[in-house]
């Protein structure tokens, strides 16, 4: 009788292993993109907290009687902490948040808007 050398792994084998990989990845996969995306929903969320906060502090510093303040305004004030950096979008890199932030309901609050060039700038 011939001896059979059985050193290695069958094709059988092989795909089978292959298999179950594809099926941990088609599982994995959708799982990563969605907390990316939770993620940066979240620092979305923040940098409006921030943008708001700032815009109390702006109206405190100048008696500011408006009910609108742009984020070009804020940006631009002396005394104000904000930084470009700190506002850019997480989905649009190289840009700002856009929208501006609007006296509502006894506070100042965020509203998103793409349509005018002072809502949005450029971060160089």
């Amino acid at each position: 009788m011939k001896k059979i050398n059985r050193k290695g792994f069958t094709l059988i084998e092989l795909l089978a292993v292959l298999v179950i990989l594809v099926v941990i990845m088609a599982i994995a996969i959708p799982s990563v993109t969605s907390s990316i995306e939770r993620s940066k929903q979240k620092e979305f969320e923040q940098k409006v907290k921030l943008i708001e906060s700032e815009a109390e502090l702006y109206v405190d510093r100048h008696s500011y009687k408006e009910d609108v303040i742009t984020i070009k305004a804020l940006l631009e004030d002396s005394k104000s902490s904000l930084r470009k950096s700190e506002i850019e979008d997480p989905n649009n890199k190289g840009k700002t948040i856009c929208g501006y932030v609007k006296y509502i309901n006894n506070k100042w609050t965020f509203k998103e808007s793409n349509d005018n060039q002072d809502y949005c700038l450029s971060i160089e």
